[in-house]
């Protein structure tokens, strides 16, 4: 299949890169020095070779955008499209089936897709809107906000609080600073360290369970109609000392059980 390249100087900044491809995969890799953008096009399938030549590539002082037809007689071509962009970039991907892999660090990062999986290795913001794709994300020095039906969702790490709502898809996260805000249907979901601030989950069958990080002082406001509440922290921790609480965990469902634990310190 047919592969192009494109080179573009990147411009003195902010940079930011900008991806619209339905089907294929989605690449960018963020480089720390890089003088120019580098855009290889490869056409997957038949479809896609007698569009390469549709492919919009365009480039505004510091801001790339890569455009792929979307449609050739009810055929969507398939596409992979691979970026290399300055670290720090913000991203915005749009895809429906397309695959996206973020390498690197990056700025405020915008993924839109339907069935294709995600992978964001770290950026300062994230905003992730899904169907079924599954997502998994390194580290967001700031705020996480996350939108799906089916998906799951792994993150490493949030500096700036998260929200998520959800329907099915299982949830892991694993340590956040911040408060946080999940809803979901039958979706189990897992936070591995709570640092502070609030964190509220609602679901319906979904298991919820919840790390402390020690030294908190905490309020705990569990509710469930059939599924079981488990605690395991042995009243006040006495290195929290008084005053009033420095995390807030409030939990409801129907019948999902309820764990709160020590978080491994």
């Amino acid at each position: 299949m047919e592969l192009r390249v494109h080179r573009f100087p990147v411009g003195g900044g902010p940079h930011a890169v900008e991806v619209r491809n339905p089907a294929g995969s989605v690449t960018v890799q963020a480089v720390e020095g890089v003088p120019e953008y580098v855009v290889e096009v490869e056409a997957l399938d038949s479809a896609a070779e007698e569009l390469i030549d549709r492919v919009d590539l365009f480039v505004v002082g510091s801001r790339l955008r890569v455009h792929v037809p979307e449609r050739r007689l009810l055929r969507t071509p398939a596409f992979a499209i691979r970026v290399t962009a300055p670290a720090g970039a913000a991203v915005r991907v749009a895809v429906a089936s397309a695959d996206t892999e973020l390498r690197g660090d990056f700025g405020r990062v915008e993924l839109t897709g339907a069935s294709g999986d995600a992978v964001v290795e770290s950026c300062t913001d994230l905003q992730l809107r899904t169907a079924s794709g599954d997502a998994r994300i390194g580290a967001v020095s700031g705020r996480a906000t996350v939108g799906s039906a089916s998906a799951d969702l792994r993150v490493e790490s949030v500096g700036g609080g998260l929200q998520v709502k959800t329907a099915s898809g299982d949830i892991e996260v694993g340590t956040v600073v911040g408060d946080v805000s999940v809803s979901t249907a039958s979706g189990d979901v897992g936070i591995d360290r709570a640092t502070g601030g609030s964190v509220g989950v609602k679901t319906v069958s979904g298991d919820v369970e919840v790390g402390v990080v020690p030294g908190l002082r905490v309020w705990l406001d569990l509710s469930s109609v059939s599924g079981r509440m488990e605690s395991q922290l042995d009243g006040d921790d006495p290195v929290a000392g008084d005053g009033p609480a420095q995390l807030t965990i409030a939990l409801r469902s129907v019948s999902g059980d309820q764990r709160i634990r020590r978080a491994v310190s």
